[in-house]
């Protein structure tokens, strides 16, 4: 009687690669797709660029233009945003400067989404910043913003 052993581990560790990789590519074409019509219904130029990955940084900065803490604002988001990506994906691995590096990313991406929805959703937009923390909802929140009107345009 056969009872797996170490090639049915391989090959089930090969299957959930694969899968994974469905669900991430299908999730990835699902945001760039959102943010896209996001970005063609506000009449950006260049909308195409919410199929980059780092470009797509670039498109949410263009739609929010600055974030505003306290008296303190960070203008052109749109240039802002890819850098800041960039440095998280190229220094993320240091361990001290890479932790700083990736919180202040992660900070500066979810206070652009909260300017975000607060153009759309003003009520809601704390409780879409808060759950767009676990990544997943966001498209789904963009393809919402996408059918409406902005409330208060930048």
């Amino acid at each position: 009687m056969y009872n797996g052993g170490f090639g049915y581990f391989i090959s089930m560790a090969i299957i959930g690669v694969i899968i994974a990789a469905i669900i991430g590519i299908a999730f990835y074409v699902f945001y760039s797709y959102t943010l896209y019509r996001l970005a063609q219904r506000r009449n950006m130029e260049m909308p195409w660029l919410a199929w980059i990955p780092i470009a797509q940084m670039y498109v949410i900065g263009k739609l929010v233009k600055s974030v505003k803490i306290s008296n303190f604002e960070i203008p052109s988001l749109e240039i802002v945003l890819p850098v800041a990506m960039l440095a998280y994906i190229l220094l993320n691995g240091i361990p001290f400067l890479g932790l700083i590096i990736s919180l202040a990313y992660v900070i500066l991406l979810l206070l652009s989404l909260y300017n975000l929805y607060m153009q759309y959703v003003p009520e809601n937009a704390v409780v879409y910043t808060i759950l767009s923390i676990f990544i997943i909802p966001v498209p789904f929140f963009i393809l919402k913003l996408s059918n409406m009107e902005p409330i208060n345009p930048v």
